[in-house]
């Protein structure tokens, strides 16, 4: 019994289904597709950082409202975005180019490396999740706080 159940898991991480090959292969494709389409957006953002920083340093300080920040400031940040951005892109391209080669060439330790960074662009988008889930948390007490100080005026 015991040796039947080993058989069975020996030949469950030696194979996958043509079906499995099959989902594999149009995962990475689409995968590829999202990660170029990110890449682009990337790009996007740092011409825009770029744009706005040369166009509002041209435009003076004399034309614009007064706002609580710098317009070279909001640059920098809109560039920070986007390196941020880059990780799960990158992530998810090398997933996609590695899967792809993998079943083409049949080779386990490529697919093992694609899978891998499967992984880690699903853990960097949940740990950024949790971030950005803490950070709106924190947001709305000190609204609600700022709220009910308020009253007490």
């Amino acid at each position: 019994m015991e040796n039947e159940k080993q058989i069975q898991n020996e030949n469950f991480e030696n194979q996958l289904t043509s079906a499995a090959v099959g989902f594999l292969q149009e995962s990475a494709k689409w995968s590829k597709f999202m990660a170029i389409i990110g890449f682009i957006g990337i790009g996007l953002m740092v011409l825009v950082s770029l744009f706005m920083a040369i166009g509002f340093s041209a435009i003076g300080a004399s034309t614009m409202p007064e706002l609580p920040f710098s317009m070279s400031a909001f640059s920098i940040i809109y560039v920070l975005f986007a390196a941020i951005y880059f990780f799960p892109v990158y992530y998810l391209y090398q997933y996609a180019t590695k899967t792809s080669a993998a079943l083409h060439s049949k080779n386990k330790q490529q697919l093992t490396d694609g899978l891998e960074n499967l992984k880690s662009h699903h853990k960097f988008l949940g740990i950024f999740t949790l971030i950005l889930v803490s950070l709106y948390g924190f947001i709305f007490v000190f609204a609600i706080l700022g709220g009910i100080l308020s009253s007490f005026r």
